[in-house]
């Protein structure tokens, strides 16, 4: 029994792009709401990201929702960590609450966007925890809030199935997000995953793919690949200048001692590698 990966962009989408239930449970679950507070419908929106004039880059995110004309949700799977990632993150709220205004929906109404982002990747490497929650607070009186903007971080690779801090779905979901993958088969999904109707219903989303969405399942594996590529290929070109960069400063160093010492350019030169007008400015 074969399995897509569900962190894939095809995937997650299909799962929590498409069928509101599930993403009504992601939601509650990561955003940790309980009982009245519990969103019980939401709206999808496209999933671009208008930019404000023509010619701007639109951006595309992978789940845009929202609850009436209040509070809105962007939803992203990501598979790697990048420098400007929180940057990005809150480059969209704010696109996206300009963008809104400019709709006709008014300030005072839109009470809150939640930028939930579940990371396939590790970027607070000296915390332990693997949930992290942002708001806009003042710095020497943290319970004072501006409200607007909220962002939602969980690096999966961190994920501890027996933390029994979290609450029961957001384990599951962390659970079915980082053991489901094409490399596994029926036998070694947990259990707990079989059990609860939501992410058994999420798992059997993994399973059917039109063969629309295979190709372009495809295509995202053949991309990554690529990036790892450039990404390594960029790495080893960095590590081969830093080595030559060490070398050079190391010749620049001996040399600058040999022409203390009397050592004629000619000597120099030969032993170090420096041309002559390298060493003249020593």
């Amino acid at each position: 029994m074969h399995y897509y990966d569900p962190k894939t962009d095809i995937v997650f989408k299909k799962i929590f792009g498409e069928h509101k239930n599930l993403t009504i449970s992601l939601l509650n679950a990561v955003l940790k709401l309980e009982g009245d507070d519990q969103i019980s419908d939401v709206e999808y929106l496209p999933s671009e990201i208008i930019p404000l004039t023509d010619g701007k880059r639109r951006s595309v995110v992978d789940v845009k929702c929202k609850v009436s004309d209040q509070i809105y949700f962007i939803v992203e799977m990501q598979m790697y960590w990048s420098a400007d990632f929180l940057r990005r993150v809150m480059y969209n709220c704010s696109k996206l609450y300009a963008t809104l205004y400019n709709e006709g929906v008014r300030y005072y109404k839109m009470k809150k966007i939640f930028a939930i982002n579940i990371l396939n990747d590790v970027y607070q490497t000296k915390n332990t925890n693997n949930y992290h929650r942002y708001t806009m607070s003042e710095v020497d009186n943290p319970e004072s809030v501006i409200p607007g903007f909220e962002v939602v971080c969980i690096e999966l690779p961190k994920f501890k199935p027996q933390d029994k801090a979290q609450g029961k779905m957001l384990r599951l979901w962390q659970s079915f997000l980082t053991s489901v993958n094409a490399g596994v088969d029926a036998e070694s999904i947990p259990q707990e995953l079989m059990e609860n109707s939501e992410t058994k219903q999420a798992l059997e989303l993994c399973q059917n793919l039109t063969e629309e969405e295979r190709r372009a399942y495809d295509s995202f594996w053949d991309l990554e690949s690529l990036n790892i590529d450039r990404e390594n290929t960029v790495k080893e070109m960095g590590r081969a200048e830093g080595r030559a960069e060490g070398a050079k400063q190391k010749a620049t160093e001996t040399a600058r001692q040999m022409k203390t010492d009397g050592l004629t350019v000619e000597v120099i030169s030969k032993y170090t590698g420096l041309v002559p007008d390298e060493i003249a400015k020593l």
